[in-house]
């Protein structure tokens, strides 16, 4: 555990914790030079025992045809950290309801979560809602105004993190990303930084995805494993947009990509130590929060047992375990992360550290 670790746990056991983060001059919103740091101190909950520890790093999916009771009973039943809303309701303002009754039951304060990217991947529908995308975005000053509105919109509804934005590139219009991302011939970090500064100014957190970038071509991890082609000595080239933003305007949250580095790591991106800790980490310096992609799509689930998978994700570096698509299967994940934890000293440090990073950010 390095010195940060340790002092983070140090001051969760006190209740208390001190750190740096950058906020915006008074008359900047923009340019990430004229952010300064901020001394920020703030009472958290206290230790809690692994079980709950555990529950915090692990969010669920929520549709709006769900009975709001079931996806209730699951985080009372585990503590879980959060709930990505997967399906808006006819009337959106429902969601408000369906969050107060979820932190209701939660000792510490859940994420709310959305995919509410703007274009195809968009939840909440209708004109209350902007539906900008971002093929439509070419300015820093417009990036930030739909970040913005973005933001307040979700905030008003009890969500605090969106899914985005995206910051793969594809300049092919056949890629299966192609629709999801900035403009060719623009930059997408300085773009990405200025929409999850606009978010951020609403409290919303933005989740940066999905790193280290899905390839230029139709495979989607979705149905299956996609393959990247690409040597070690060209990875820093691949991954320039997130090393850019994670330089220049430091996401306080990134989501994985569900790949494969077949000359690099025979394991997927979300289940390697390699990408997750010593390069995203280590090599590019990130600190935020690591969120995995769901872990119920087919490229991680048709090859993995998803509950060993989940644990993998864990000791590579991950953060918060994705469930989405299919939230019942916490029932049998929760119970073997807990018993494989008895056996493994890295997931129970993983999961201890990936609590104090959780808990650093929520309070």
């Amino acid at each position: 555990m390095n010195k940060v670790s340790l002092g983070i746990l140090g001051a969760l056991l006190v209740g208390v914790v001190t750190y740096s983060i950058l906020v915006p001059a008074e008359e900047s919103t923009l340019q990430h030079s004229e952010y300064e740091s901020v001394e920020v101190t703030t009472a958290t909950a206290p230790v809690k025992p692994i079980e709950k520890q555990l529950g915090q790093l692990l969010m669920i999916g929520h549709w709006a045809d769900t009975p709001v009771a079931s996806t209730t009973a699951l985080i009372e039943k585990y503590q879980l950290g959060g709930v990505v809303i997967m399906s808006a309701p006819a009337d959106p303002q429902d969601i408000s309801q369906w969050v107060t009754q979820w932190n209701a039951v939660s000792e510490i304060p859940l994420f709310i979560a959305i995919d509410q990217e703007g274009g195809p991947v968009t939840r909440l529908q209708g004109t209350q809602f902007t539906q900008t995308g971002q093929q439509e975005i070419t300015t820093k000053t417009q990036a930030y105004q739909v970040g913005r509105t973005r933001g307040a919109e979700l905030a008003a509804l009890g969500i605090t993190m969106n899914f985005a934005p995206v910051l793969d590139t594809a300049k092919n219009p056949t890629s299966f990303m192609y629709n999801r991302t900035f403009p060719e011939n623009t930059s997408a970090a300085a773009l990405a930084g200025s929409l999850l500064n606009g978010m951020d100014k609403e409290n919303v957190t933005a989740v940066v995805k999905h790193f280290p970038g899905h390839d230029d071509t139709s495979t989607d991890s979705h149905n299956e494993l996609p393959v990247v082609n690409i040597s070690q000595s060209e990875l820093d080239e691949f991954t320039q947009p997130f090393s850019e933003i994670i330089t220049q305007n430091p996401p306080l949250a990134l989501m994985t990509a569900h790949l494969q580095f077949s000359e690099i790591d025979p394991l997927p991106v979300t289940l390697s130590p390699f990408f997750l800790t010593t390069y995203l980490r280590e090599t590019l310096g990130y600190t935020g929060l690591i969120v995995t992609d769901d872990m119920s799509m087919d490229a991680i689930d048709s090859q993995y047992d998803v509950s060993d998978a989940s644990g993998l994700a864990i000791e590579a570096g991950a953060n918060i375990i994705l469930l989405a698509a299919e939230p019942s299967s916490i029932e049998t994940i929760f119970p073997s992360l807990l018993k494989k934890i008895d056996t493994s000293p890295l997931l129970y440090t993983q999961v201890t550290d990936s609590f104090q990073r959780i808990q650093a950010l929520k309070y």
